[in-house]
């Protein structure tokens, strides 16, 4: 079957349930938190849920890893019709985590839906969250700027001393 990623993205919306204060979800590091995700069908045509995942950056790498797969068993969503996802997102211990608003540490969640749309092809649909995760691992934000200017400082250092030698043996 064909699959058309992200291609009907306004077929069907996500929403992140629950959480404190529906602005901030929390999700301690090491540990199962269970998150559930309304699935809203917004277009007239019918759809069936097949399949949930959840992805997590735990490096900030920029790296996806799949932490929960999920099948949805066909569910049908006529048009307007919503269904509740529930599911246990395992939080790795050794996450790293953004500290943008120098409050609770901060990761993306990826969620996809996959989803049998119009004419028997398979579409899906993603967003991304974010989550609060105290005792994860803080990246702070001029860390890779203290470790570049580092690293040039050794270039130039090691630059220098081959020029000084090179001079030395030329007189």
């Amino acid at each position: 079957m064909p699959h058309a990623v992200g291609q009907a993205a306004t077929q069907l919306s996500l929403t992140l349930v629950g959480g404190q204060n529906m602005a901030q979800y929390v999700t301690p590091a090491g540990q199962t938190t269970t998150l559930q995700m309304q699935i809203l069908n917004s277009e007239q045509s019918d759809v069936y849920l097949l399949q949930g995942r959840a992805y997590l950056d735990p490096n900030l790498s920029g790296t996806w890893q799949l932490i929960h797969s999920e099948e949805l068993g066909s569910f049908h969503l006529g048009f307007l019709q919503s269904a509740i996802w529930t599911f246990d997102l395992p939080v790795p211990a050794n996450i790293q985590a953004a500290n943008a608003t120098n409050g609770t540490p901060q990761v993306s969640l990826l969620i996809k839906i996959i989803y049998q749309c119009a004419g028997a092809s398979q579409c899906v649909v993603q967003e991304i969250f974010t989550l609060g995760v105290p005792g994860a691992v803080v990246q702070k934000p001029y860390d890779m700027i203290l470790y570049t200017v580092a690293g040039l400082l050794i270039v130039v250092c090691i630059a220098s001393a081959y020029v000084i030698t090179k001079r030395r043996r030329n007189w």
